[in-house]
């Protein structure tokens, strides 16, 4: 049976080459979209893997339900939290990670890295994998430090670099370490970075005595550990009551502390799809993969029941022979199976060619390892054998279902029925309906990118350099100030400014109520502004549009914020900007109406003097938030310094920063990035995904030219001397050309305008991800469908123009 169903394979082969590889390349281009979407959905739904306790870790994070905030999950604790809970509930397992950034000093270099300050009890908790050292005792003195096997070969050119000696400048100050262990360095699909590890000690909490123990606070992420779910389970239960009794009346008397900030327990390998936006951008991609899946076995079926008149002599002879159905449809469904084996092993070799290209485009770190991903492309070949075999279905029965005397008795090659027929035209047009829709989404999606890219944020991204090297504990207030002016002297410079708001950078975010006069004070009432400290300059810096009033004066003493230490004078109104999202929170019929308004803030009398536009400054996807600002004309609380410039190029005006900086502050790195290149950071990954859908649905839309040409071949086959009859009569090979165009081109047209609908409905649900998005493009729509029509159309009509020429002499001839 199995040598028959082999022979019979080669010969189908053999015989209709043409419709083989038709068949063949359809298959194997939709598995190779499946298997290369798999990758990318098995890449970013396994993160964390590295670890073996990954299972049983937890993070804590944190959800805020002040007025004017997002209900969105922020993946950070408060630093003493795991203190706190482990005297409430000492069998709880916890430990840290405190990212904090350190200078490493070489020889006469210096180099900025980030180094992670964490519990004792680390390495064990995660299962850190260690090549060398004791993974116990790596973390049991504080003059200890940990390496990645990569910041090994970096600081000492060879990965055994345990017993070396490093020196290390950050908060502590500058101090000598002992590398005690080395680790493995993660994989890719991670969000932990463990390249530098030391002992997180208590000199270092003591520099925090306003935030360490201060609810509502963020630093660092904290991390628990359950045996089972049941145990996370039941611990998530008691949080309410923990943080009510944790807070107190610290947030109002007439306040459930946990109603207003929330304490999640999310499981660790969880974190990374946290943003339901990203997690839905996620499965959508996996989508793809399986849709172009489908398409490929809609063609195997269009061409299998197409071919099935090919093959219908050969059914009718061997029933004659005694061959019982049965045997029949068993033969063809171990070809359909062979076939897609054979797919399956094209489609590997596609994706190995293509991944580079692929990973280039979508900034991805996609590979195939057949050592260990065997596991995995044995499911993968499940699911494509499994969903061929259901696919092969129809055409085995079909095939199976000739009856000898009605074809052996015709002179004309069967075509399977009008059943068949409907069939091949119904799936044709989901094919191109699915094609319609991809090319909507395309469209929609690089207009929405561009508009993202392009539009009016607030402020000029444009010429603007950020310089990251200001905010680092080693720089003094004296060279800060030092640099900024003297920046404000180089060529080109217009404006040289430092603030803690900063283009595409959110490590540095606080948020407060503000109350105006006659209002309730009330964390769960009164509205809620994110404020931040700017510089003198920094509105003209930005190109900030003031809508009313003035920006802040270093002439005006008013102006200056209060001191931090808590000293500042209660009875003195101070100044403050707000934003025009913060004047509509607050109450205030328009921008006019909140200028020289009094309210409290954060404990003080202040008044507003100014409103000025909204500023994008994060994520396109999430509302801007309400905005205040406070003004210090020597702030240096995580401040960076911003330059605008003009008149010179990207690099020149690096190169006179850097030139600047070695002169100010020579034992510091030198750190600086353009506003453009922040902000893309929020941009670039909606770019990436748009690039993998545009590859896997031009994919889509080959697999679907691919299909409407074997069908177009074999319907033209089929209708040969009826062409030549139409020649004979008179017609023209044009009016040939469009009869033949008309029948081909007739379930394209259909499927693009039931294509409008689907693509209106999926381009819209995405579109409301984005605060800013483009307002419904219907133009897309006919475009769409125009270019669907002009590549079917390029698809057929070669078919269509060579059955025009054919002799009538010879067609009236043809067998």
């Amino acid at each position: 049976m199995l040598r028959s169903a082999f022979t019979a394979f080669f010969r189908s082969f053999i015989r209709h080459p043409l419709y083989a590889l038709l068949n063949l390349l359809g298959l194997s281009f939709g598995i190779a979209v499946f298997i290369t979407l798999s990758l990318f959905y098995r890449f970013e739904t396994s993160y964390e893997n590295w670890s073996p306790e990954r299972s049983h870790i937890y993070e804590m994070g944190t959800r805020y339900h002040f007025p004017g905030m997002t209900e969105d999950v922020f993946m950070s604790a408060m630093g003493g939290l795991t203190e706190e809970i482990k005297t409430a509930y000492p069998q709880i397992e916890s430990t840290r990670d405190w990212s904090n950034p350190v200078i490493v000093h070489k020889g006469a270099e210096v180099y900025n890295e980030q180094i992670e300050l964490v519990d004792g009890n680390f390495l064990t908790f995660f299962g850190v994998p260690v090549l060398y050292g004791d993974r116990a005792a790596a973390l049991s003195d504080p003059s200890k430090v940990v390496l990645s096997a990569g910041m090994a070969r970096k600081y000492f050119g060879t990965v055994n670099a345990v017993g070396r000696i490093m020196t290390l400048n950050d908060e502590e100050g500058l101090k000598t370490y002992t590398v005690s262990a080395i680790i493995a360095d993660l994989p890719k699909n991670t969000d932990t970075k463990l390249d530098m590890l030391r002992l997180l000690t208590p000199q270092r909490t003591a520099m925090e005595p306003y935030t360490w123990h201060n609810w509502g606070s963020g630093q660092l992420e904290a991390y628990f550990r359950f045996k089972t779910p049941a145990d996370a389970s039941a611990f998530a239960r008691q949080l309410p009551a923990f943080t009510d009794r944790q807070i107190g009346q610290k947030f109002g008397t007439d306040v459930t502390p946990h109603k207003i900030l929330e304490l999640v327990l999310v499981p660790w390998t969880d974190k990374h799809l946290i943003d339901p936006k990203l997690k839905a951008a996620i499965i959508s991609l996996g989508v793809v993969g399986v849709v172009a899946l489908v398409l490929a076995l809609i063609n195997y079926v269009n061409l299998a029941t197409a071919r099935a008149g090919l093959r219908a002599r050969e059914v009718a002879v061997r029933k004659t022979l005694g061959a019982p159905p049965a045997t029949l449809r068993l033969q063809f469904l171990v070809e359909a199976l062979l076939t897609m084996l054979l797919a399956f092993l094209v489609a590997l070799s596609l994706v190995e060619l293509s991944l580079p290209l692929i990973n280039s485009a979508g900034g991805l770190f996609l590979k195939l390892d057949y050592r260990t991903d065997i596991a995995w492309l044995v499911s993968v070949l499940g699911i494509v054998l499994a969903a061929g075999l259901v696919a092969a279905l129809y055409p085995a029965f079909a095939l199976a279902a000739f009856k000898p005397a009605q074809v052996l008795a015709s002179s004309r090659t069967p075509g399977g029925g009008r059943m068949a027929g409907f069939l091949r035209v119904g799936l044709a047009m989901v094919q191109f309906a699915a094609v319609a829709v991809a090319f909507v989404l395309i469209m929609g999606f690089m207009l929405q990118i561009q508009h993202i890219q392009n539009a009016d944020i607030g402020f000029q991204r444009d010429n603007l350099m950020i310089v990251q090297s200001i905010r680092v504990n080693a720089v003094s207030q004296a060279q800060r100030e030092s640099f900024i002016a003297a920046a404000r002297t180089l060529p080109g410079v217009s404006h040289a400014a430092i603030a803690n708001a900063i283009p595409g950078d959110q490590s540095t975010s606080n948020s407060s109520n503000i109350v105006r006069p006659g209002q309730v004070d009330s964390p769960t009432l009164s509205p809620t502004v994110n404020w931040s400290i700017v510089g003198e300059d920094y509105f003209q810096l930005l190109g900030a549009k003031v809508l009313v009033g003035r920006v802040f004066d270093a002439q005006r003493g008013e102006d200056q914020k209060w001191a931090d230490d808590g000293a500042g004078d209660k009875s003195r109104v101070y100044s403050v900007v707000i934003s025009r999202r913060a004047a509509k929170d607050m109450g205030f019929a328009s921008p006019q109406a909140a200028l020289n308004q009094p309210a409290r803030f954060n404990d003080h009398q202040v008044r507003i003097i100014g409103v000025v536009e909204d500023m994008r400054f994060y994520n396109p996807n999430q509302p801007i938030p309400p905005k205040l600002y406070l003004f210090d004309v020597h702030a240096s609380y995580a401040v960076v310094g911003m330059v605008r410039y003009q008149g010179l190029s990207e690099p020149k005006m690096r190169e006179q920063l850097r030139k600047l900086w070695r002169q100010i502050a020579p034992d510091v790195p030198f750190d600086v990035t353009s506003a453009a290149d922040n902000l893309d950071t929020y941009y670039k990954p909606e770019r990436d995904r748009t690039h993998l859908f545009t590859i896997g649905a031009s994919i889509a839309a080959l697999i679907g030219c691919i299909g409407l040409y074997g069908m177009a071949a074999f319907n033209t086959g089929r209708r040969v001397r009826e062409i030549g009859v139409r020649k004979v009569l008179g017609a023209s090979a044009g009016q040939v050309v469009g009869l033949l165009l008309v029948q081909f081109l007739f379930p394209v047209a259909i499927a693009s305008l039931i294509a409008w609908p689907l693509g209106w409905l999926a381009l819209q649900r995405w579109l409301m991800q984005f605060d800013d998005a483009i307002a419904m493009p219907l133009w897309i729509f006919p475009v769409a469908s125009v270019v669907a029509l002009l590549i079917a159309l390029v698809t057929v009509a070669g078919v269509a123009f060579g059955a025009a020429r054919t002799e009538p002499g010879k067609a009236l001839r043809h067998e």
